[in-house]
């Protein structure tokens, strides 16, 4: 037997929030990366020709990772209440029948 749902929107789950903060996080990263180590890239240039320290690179690298993984959390809370707003108000609202 199914058990009945509550009418209120639900929360969005910390579980949600850090598997978004986590996509974004491996996403900045290897871009960061991507941008380090493309010799077509002007950060390439600007790390590599001046034989910048490793801690330098990563500084770049865990900033990017950062702000990615702050933007993929903040959107995936945006869509996710959006989510479950929707769902709730399809429950509250009684099914429409064509007569």
């Amino acid at each position: 037997m199914q058990q009945r749902r509550p009418d209120e929107p639900h929360d969005v789950s910390p579980k949600q929030l850090a598997a978004h903060f986590c996509m974004g996080a491996l996403i900045g990263t290897l871009g960061a990366l991507f941008l380090v180590f493309s010799h077509a890239s002007r950060i390439h240039q600007l790390f590599w020709a001046n034989a910048a320290p490793p801690t330098a690179i990563m500084v770049f690298v865990a900033f990017c990772a950062l702000m990615v993984a702050n933007g993929a959390s903040l959107t995936g809370l945006i869509f996710s209440a959006m989510e479950a707003e929707r769902v709730a108000a399809q429950r509250r609202r009684p099914p429409h029948r064509r007569t």
